[in-house]
């Protein structure tokens, strides 16, 4: 957490200087994931956190109207938002549990003179004896209903609303009244404290959240708000400890996830690699630098070398011998290699039993380091992965970061060399070397190599699916190419084309800065 005396900030650890060059990153990042939780929800924390737990909420009442007009339906229980206490309305259940919590944990705690429980027929709810009074709650359930039903239908269209239930969440906690509690522990009191203010409105809260969210960066990208170019799918589960979660779709394809949940403390999105390529980096670090408490929990940094010249599987497992992946201080990391590939006959003679070689012709990795301590390393050859006929000796370095025991600055997003350079020693003269390359930029590069591999790969399986068919009509029928052609895609939709082929595109591709195909 942040201000943990045990977390340090990244750039001393790895001496990020400002006269680091600005020019164009030759790292690029592969996998991003970061965590923020809306303002009321940081209040209810820092709360928990000194043992705090709900004793009453204040009878409250709204200024602006907008939430009161948006409301059309009837309330469930005949109330009405700006609530008065009807004849003969039973007290909350809910609330009278807390009175009787907090009374057992007086008696635990041997509070004399220990409060008793009566029920007060003046406020229509339980009381504790000796101790004042506090006012009668007057959140109903009908009104929790009525509000996440505002949420749910005019929070994004509506501004006024959205700040007024704002305002409301934050005037709640305002004036609510707690009682601080020894030795109460924190989770206790943080899920004591969303039970009682409503855990579906918090997450409802949440979820708007990131609706405006994902608006506002499908803003900052300029793809207009009718036709959005990052959406979200709702998923039946949850996620990493979220009630709540969706798919994340770029161009309607999944791209990454995102999870949100008063429980687990508020929103949670990740970008996969394919997320990543499609993303505009300046436009999402400038979106979530002003989202308060945002702090980034994963980012994986990679680099390319598409000849092998500089960065290989070999270079990896002698740099490590070195001890170029080792920390200063502290016990050396764990290493792993993995090879995959096919068996080959290597000699075949009559009366002689076959013997196979194991080729590594999908190639190798070599893994350092564990998830566990917050960071990691992986060298692996993409091209053979990839089958990559372009570049078969295509081989890039993986550093996974962690915000364990560490803090992740924002800045990685748009200058993520100096923090790819100091993870590992290894990884320093690596980018060094690599930036002699006049390869540039990387990502487009990157983007486009694995495009045209996946292109490659579909044109040659269908030559072994179809080659014999399209052979007999052009050659035995003499068939003309259009012919053929017209026969084969006639039942299909001009945008009907491979699942392999369905990548978001980078922005300098859709922006016409660089084509995605080389004439």
């Amino acid at each position: 957490m942040t201000g943990h005396e045990s977390v340090m900030p990244i750039n001393s650890v790895i001496g990020i200087n400002a006269a680091q060059a600005k020019a164009e990153p030759k790292t690029l990042i592969d996998y991003l994931s970061f965590t923020w939780a809306p303002t009321e929800l940081i209040q209810m924390k820092e709360l928990a956190k000194q043992g705090a737990l709900l004793k009453a909420i204040p009878r409250f009442d709204t200024k602006v109207k907008a939430l009161q007009a948006a409301i059309s339906e009837p309330p469930v229980e005949g109330l009405r938002y700006l609530w008065k206490r009807p004849v003969g309305f039973a007290p909350l259940a809910r609330f009278d549990k807390v009175t009787e919590r907090l009374c057992n944990k007086a008696k635990r705690l041997g509070v004399s003179p220990a409060p008793t429980v009566e029920y007060d027929k003046a406020t229509e709810r339980l009381s504790l004896q000796g101790v004042p009074k506090s006012p009668a709650p007057v959140v109903t359930l009908s009104m929790t209903e009525m509000m996440e039903r505002a949420l749910h239908s005019g929070y994004k269209a509506r501004a006024d609303i959205r700040k007024e239930l704002k305002a409301v969440c934050a005037d709640l906690l305002k004036f609510s009244e707690f009682e601080v509690v020894e030795g109460a522990k924190y989770w206790e009191a943080y899920n004591d404290l969303i039970d009682c203010y409503g855990v579906q409105f918090l997450d409802a809260l949440c979820c708007n959240e990131i609706e405006l969210w994902l608006e506002e960066l499908n803003t900052r990208i300029g793809v207009p708000i009718p036709e959005p170019r990052f959406t979200m799918r709702p998923r039946r589960s949850g996620l990493h400890g979220y009630a709540n979660s969706a798919d994340l779709l770029c161009d309607g394809l999944p791209c990454g996830l995102i999870g949100w949940g008063a429980a687990n403390h508020g929103c949670m999105v990740s970008f996969s690699g394919v997320g990543c390529a499609a993303l505009d980096m300046p436009a999402l670090h400038s979106v979530i630098s002003h989202i308060p408490s945002v702090r980034i929990t994963r980012v994986d940094l990679a680099l390319d070398d598409y000849s092998g010249e500089h960065i290989n599987y070999q270079g990896a497992i002698a740099g490590a011998e070195a001890g170029a992946f080792h920390p200063q201080r502290g016990r050396a990391p764990s290493w792993m290699k993995i090879e995959s590939g096919e068996f080959v006959i290597a000699e075949v003679c009559k009366g002689i039993a076959k013997r196979f070689g194991m080729v590594p012709t999908k190639g190798c990795s070599f893994y350092v380091g564990s998830r566990i301590n917050g960071k990691c390393a992986r060298v692996y050859e993409k091209g053979k992965q990839m089958q990559s006929a372009e570049y078969p000796h295509w081989v890039r370095a993986e550093g996974e970061l962690h915000n364990k025991d560490r803090e992740i600055p924002l800045d990685v997003l748009i200058n993520p060399d100096p923090y790819f350079a100091g993870m590992y020693p290894q990884f320093s003269k690596w980018l060094d070397a690599v930036k002699q390359s006049d390869v540039t930029p990387v990502r487009v590069t990157t983007f486009k190599n694995k495009f045209k591999t996946s292109r490659d790969n579909a044109v040659f399986n269908m030559s072994r699916m179809a080659g014999r068919l399209v052979n007999w009509l052009a050659n035995i029928e003499g068939l003309a190419p259009e012919k053929i052609v017209n026969q084969l895609t006639a039942h299909l939709e001009p945008l009907d084309i491979p699942a392999r082929l369905r990548m978001p595109l980078p922005p300098e591709i859709l922006s016409g800065e660089h084509h995605l195909i080389s004439t």
